[in-house]
């Protein structure tokens, strides 16, 4: 690594680690004002709730680390501005791709260190998280039992409706259960007053219920089977994924949205749009050396006012496309890749305006 490469991490990285502490602090005082009456109500312990905020530090790092990086970038080219270091080393015979190729360097590994971690430690914690939040709900005193109301899946070919879930006990309450054939067509329905998931053999097992088997054509009862105590082999469905689904959409993880759109849901396009997102959004690194060092580089001789208001006016306007065109695909006006791209491609092609005045 040659001098001019340390010196632009020292710098870089001095300013990184200051706006990163930075950051973080503010999204712990807004997390703390949050849930710190839940916390005190709920009695826990400074030993649970240090372990949730060390599992929040890592969830954040989707929000934090492209913020941190793209805030660094700028500050740190400002200061150089200043002290006409950018100047200096390009009357030296030091061209654009020289100068800026530690950066480069620097935004690859960010983003794909956010890629690569998306799946293991980020999921890990933000499913941590959401757990201990669920987990003190549960220890509200004299309360009888977690329950939820009226969860339901849609399958490909099977449609589940259960009335209560007791999340203590993992037993279903009001269970209807209804499957098509190929043509949409009804073949049976199953009702139950109870039943459980028994994950050792990955089957639902039901109680006191009938099975009703219809004749293909004409939509009738053909034949009724009533049991105390029957298991279902074929009845594979999880209650974690009906859960999952149960949740709000912001809070669920990378692996959790792959769990949904394995499976063939009325909801999938809205998740597939999420999951997408994430995967985005983890090259945001790259992108902001893509935006910011062109922009920078190409306008060295005007003062750097103009050039931050130009980059506030397109992260602005990048902003507004991505939004609109995300609220477009989850409702069906447009097709979700395109939803998902045409804010990708708004940020690869307006620089190239400013790369062809560098070359």
């Amino acid at each position: 690594m040659k001098c001019l490469d340390r010196y632009f991490i020292s710098e870089f990285g001095k300013r990184f680690l200051l706006f990163f502490v930075i950051l973080n602090a503010f999204l712990f005082c807004v997390d703390t004002y949050t849930y710190l009456e839940k916390f005190l109500t709920h009695h826990a312990s400074f030993k649970e709730v240090f372990y949730y905020y060390m599992a929040q530090g890592v969830a954040y790092l989707p929000l934090l680390l492209p913020l941190t990086f793209l805030v660094t970038l700028v500050f740190t080219f400002l200061a150089m501005h200043r002290n006409n270091e950018i100047i200096l080393l390009q009357s030296s015979g030091v061209n654009f791709f020289k100068m800026t190729r530690m950066w480069w360097l620097l935004g690859l590994i960010g983003s794909g260190m956010l890629l690569l971690n998306n799946f293991y430690w980020i999921s890990n914690a933000q499913e941590y998280s959401n757990h201990y939040l669920e987990s003190l709900e549960k220890n509200i005193p004299d309360k009888p039992s977690f329950l939820i109301k009226h969860l339901t899946l849609n399958t490909q070919n099977r449609l589940w409706y259960i009335n209560r879930y007791d999340r203590d006990a993992a037993c279903a309450f009001g269970i209807a259960i209804h499957e098509h054939d190929s043509r949409g067509m009804e073949r049976r329905r199953i009702a139950a007053q109870s039943g459980y998931f028994d994950e050792s053999i990955g089957a639902w097992i039901l109680e006191q219920g009938r099975e009703i088997l219809f004749q293909s054509q004409k939509q009738i009862p053909d034949e009724v089977h009533t049991f105390d105590r029957r298991v279902f082999h074929e009845l594979n469905d999880s209650p974690k994924l009906m859960l999952l689904l149960q949740a709000p959409l912001q809070i669920l993880s990378l692996r959790q949205l792959k769990e949904i759109i394995d499976t063939d849901t009325q909801k999938e396009v809205s998740y597939r749009m999420r999951f997408w997102d994430i995967l985005l959004s983890s090259m945001f690194c790259f992108f902001s050396c893509w935006i910011v060092l062109p922009l920078f580089f190409s306008m060295l001789r005007e003062k750097p006012l103009p050039t931050i208001t130009k980059l506030s006016f397109l992260l602005a306007t990048y902003g507004v496309i991505s939004y609109t065109l995300y609220t477009l695909g989850i409702n069906g006006a447009l097709y979700w890749p395109y939803a998902l791209l045409l804010p990708v491609l708004f940020l690869l092609l307006t620089p190239l305006l400013w790369v062809y005045k560098l070359l």
